[in-house]
């Protein structure tokens, strides 16, 4: 018996199969197993939720210079991938970068359940309205320390249990995108990045958020 976190792995799978089948998606009876077992600490999690909150706000119209300010008073620059520091290197964003920086909201939606904000991300579920009033208020010049004070870190065998349910389902949307089949309510780029935030918790040996595997 194979375990991760305590957790055996083959009921893990069992219980993702069955959240996915509820959803009306058919399961991969060979996708291997996940093997995680370095998680990042809080502190980490938080300053990746932080980063990528400030780097969201470029995509709703704040200045470059004003969310590069903000990062540097708070200390994060170390923080920043590859990617982001290019970013905050510029004085516009292409459209497509502006794409890309919204679909951060999908990743900070699975770390504020990590940090026991939200009492589920389900599949189906949207990003809430309440995630902003969890995050720092830039326009405001807010500073993390409520958002720190405040954050719980989920135990890694929950974080690893709602990550198995995420495979499972970037599985079948990505099968369902080759094939042209339609799989609402599995939206393929939401799952990737929520996947991505939750990979990213449970393996502190990835040195950059860009670097994140996400394969299936």
């Amino acid at each position: 018996m194979a375990t991760v976190f305590g957790l055996d792995t083959t009921e893990v799978r069992a219980e993702s199969q069955r959240t996915i089948s509820a959803l009306g998606g058919p399961v991969c009876d060979w996708l291997p197993w996940l093997d995680r077992t370095e998680p990042r600490s809080a502190d980490s999690i938080i300053r990746r939720a932080l980063v990528m909150n400030a780097l969201v706000q470029i995509h709703f119209g704040a200045p470059i210079a004003v969310i590069r300010g903000w990062i540097e008073h708070n200390s994060l620059v170390r923080d920043l991938s590859a990617r982001e520091s290019a970013i905050l290197r510029k004085s516009t964003v292409t459209e497509q970068e502006s794409t890309d920086l919204s679909w951060t909201l999908e990743a900070l939606w699975a770390l504020a359940w990590a940090g026991s904000f939200i009492a589920d991300i389900a599949i189906e579920q949207p990003v809430g309205d309440t995630l902003a009033s969890f995050l720092p208020n830039l326009q405001v010049n807010e500073s993390p320390d409520r958002f720190a004070n405040a954050f719980r870190l989920r135990s890694a065998a929950e974080i690893y249990r709602k990550l198995d349910v995420y495979y499972l389902a970037h599985w079948y949307a990505r099968d369902g995108q080759l094939r042209g089949r339609d799989t609402r309510p599995f939206s393929l780029d939401a799952i990737m990045e929520r996947r991505k935030a939750l990979e990213w918790a449970l393996d502190a040996s990835i040195a950059d958020w860009d670097d994140t595997p996400a394969d299936t």
